[in-house]
């Protein structure tokens, strides 16, 4: 009998594994007849206009709040968005004129005219449209349900282990159907950026995005999906589940929680040296707490949720709260907040910037920073008004030569200046390191940590530059490996100059959180390991098996192989013995 299994490469936007069958949720447009209605009934129409932006208020207020207690409140404002929009008296006010005017029901000229405004916004090449039409449609569609035009999210019911697959979802969504157990998502559009990806990774609830997904899937089939991996599997077979089953346990929220039980933070080798183990962070969220009450500092803070939220740079103020309550988190903890690292892929097109048709190796990171000093200044003034608990540090992404960390040294001086003079307090010593990511910083690293405070090693875009794989290309993707001999010669040689001049080194890549690695490292004397906080717990329990004498051996050993294949075979192999 012929297999009808099937796996897909698609794009990961929300980490973890989920398993169960597939529930697709059609995106049919809501058809509403046009009929003309007596002048009598227009008033009716309006008053039912009211109440239904009046409830639909009143349920992403609901949503806002919920979202304020389970994900964060940078997230919330996501809501208070869609209550602009659900609010809006022009718009209001223009529907209410052409119902009389024009003598139709309030659903369909509040549909029509919500499509003209949406249909443009779609069309566009800026995301941030796009996405904005996203957030149109969902308030849309939630009054046309109060209007008795169209189905709510509370009349899809599914069963446990569902894994809910459409074309996208609404942010409003993602909180409801994970209230309702739902195990996962699987959408069509979107992306890491879009906010139904924020929440869910906020929720940590899985996600991918996969082009077509809603036609592959058919209602009811068995599904697995890796949100890390972007892997989707339908119609799995016994060794997928097993597999799966078994990552699930290692990735789990679950796993997550037993972080509290790790005795000895941070864990120690077999020999007695300190290996530090820190987390990854994209937005505030529920593990904040429980990685500060272990003292688990945090390797990289990212800080562009800020701009995905707003779909622009917010100004000092707004982001001045957000970098002091996490610095009130994070209390007893170093925390490295990186920096806006956003590509021409995620600017909001506003007619001064253009289009790149290759953003990763475009204008990101500190490069259009220092191209935008203002910009750069507002944030570098609100993360160090945050740091006068003295426990922050500031890291630059995308430093390819000293000029650019010397010129942002300097603005950042500028700004320590001004707020000397006004009398803020702050963090003059706060330590302002970057990200090695870019072959040529590897290559100049001498140079560099001559100058920087520390360096932390971003290897997973330092793979992508290095092999010329674009990472999130399913067609490259058995070229982009991080255990290649050049990725690692780079690697070993930015960790010998942050050695001969004594500044810390970390490394804040996937690879950091991967255990075939951590003996390599260990060996290589890197200093601290930044990691997804889903592979924390292991990493901490393997460091006590390892001796650093022989990992060092092993340094020489991995380093003398020719190909990806034989590093991960001899990495292999000691695991193998460790286990022994």
């Amino acid at each position: 009998m012929k297999s009808n299994r099937k796996l897909i490469k698609g794009v990961p936007a929300s980490p973890g594994i989920a398993i169960g069958h597939a529930r697709v949720i059609l995106a049919d447009d809501i058809r509403i007849p046009e009929m003309i209605i007596p002048a009598g009934r227009c008033q009716a129409e309006i008053d039912s206009l009211d109440k239904a932006v009046a409830a639909t208020m009143a349920e992403v207020r609901k949503l806002r709040d919920a979202a304020s207690k389970k994900a964060s409140g940078p997230i919330a404002k996501i809501f208070d968005a869609q209550m602009m929009i659900a609010s809006d008296y022009d718009f209001i006010q223009q529907v209410k004129e052409e119902i009389v005017a024009k003598r139709r029901s309030a659903g369909f000229v509040y549909k029509q005219l919500v499509e003209k405004i949406t249909h443009p916004l779609r069309q566009a090449n800026d995301p941030y449209m796009r996405q904005m039409s996203m957030e149109i449609d969902a308030v849309a569609r939630k009054i046309l349900s109060k209007l008795g035009t169209g189905a709510s999210d509370e009349d899809i019911e599914f069963p446990a282990n569902t894994i809910l697959v459409s074309q996208v979802f609404t942010p409003g969504q993602v909180l409801t159907f994970r209230d309702r157990k739902a195990a996962g998502f699987a959408a069509a559009e979107g992306g890491r950026t879009s906010h139904m990806a924020l929440i869910a990774r906020s929720l940590m609830i899985p996600m991918v995005i996969v082009e077509d997904i809603s036609d592959l899937v058919p209602n009811d089939a068995p599904i697995i999906i890796d949100g890390s991996t972007g892997i989707v599997v339908i119609n799995p077979n016994e060794e997928d589940f097993a597999e799966a089953t078994r990552l699930r346990k290692r990735q789990g929220p679950a796993l997550i929680t037993q972080i509290k039980k790790l005795e000895t933070i941070p864990p120690k080798t077999a020999d007695g040296r300190t290996m530090h183990i820190a987390a990854n962070l994209e937005l505030p969220g529920p593990i904040d707490a429980i990685l500060a009450e272990k003292k688990i500092c945090v390797g990289l803070y990212r800080t562009e949720f800020l701009y995905l939220r707003e779909g622009d740079y917010p100004d000092e103020e707004t982001q001045y709260q957000v970098y002091a309550q996490i610095a009130e988190t994070f209390a007893h903890c170093k925390v490295i907040l990186r920096t806006y690292d956003i590509g021409s892929d995620k600017m909001k097109e506003d007619g001064e910037f253009g289009h790149e048709d290759n953003p990763a190796l475009g204008w990101r990171g500190i490069r259009s920073m220092l191209e935008m000093p203002d910009i750069f200044k507002a944030q570098i003034r609100a993360m160090l008004r945050a740091s006068a608990r003295k426990n922050l540090k500031v890291m630059l992404p995308m430093i390819s030569d000293l000029s650019e960390y010397e010129r942002a040294r300097k603005l950042i001086q500028q700004v320590m200046l001004e707020l000397k003079r006004a009398r803020v307090p702050f963090d003059p010593e706060i330590p302002v390191g970057i990200m090695v990511e870019v072959p040529s910083a590897a290559l100049t690293a001498d140079l560099l940590a001559r100058k920087v405070d520390f360096i932390s090693i971003g290897t997973n875009d330092l793979t992508q530059y290095t092999m010329s794989a674009d990472r999130a290309n399913a067609r490259v993707a058995n070229l982009y490996n991080s255990y290649h001999p050049s990725v690692l010669q780079l690697i070993k040689m930015t960790v010998e100059a942050c050695k001969k001049h004594r500044k810390p080194v970390s490394i804040c890549g996937e690879i950091a959180g991967d255990q075939l690695a951590l003996p390599l490292f260990i060996g290589l004397g890197v200093e601290q390991l930044s990691m997804n906080p889903a592979k924390i717990y292991d990493l901490c329990r393997l460091v006590g098996k390892i001796d650093t004498a022989v990992a060092r051996h092993l340094v020489e050993s991995v380093m003398n192989c020719p190909s990806a294949a034989a590093v991960t075979r001899r990495l292999e192999s000691f695991r193998e013995a460790l286990e022994k």
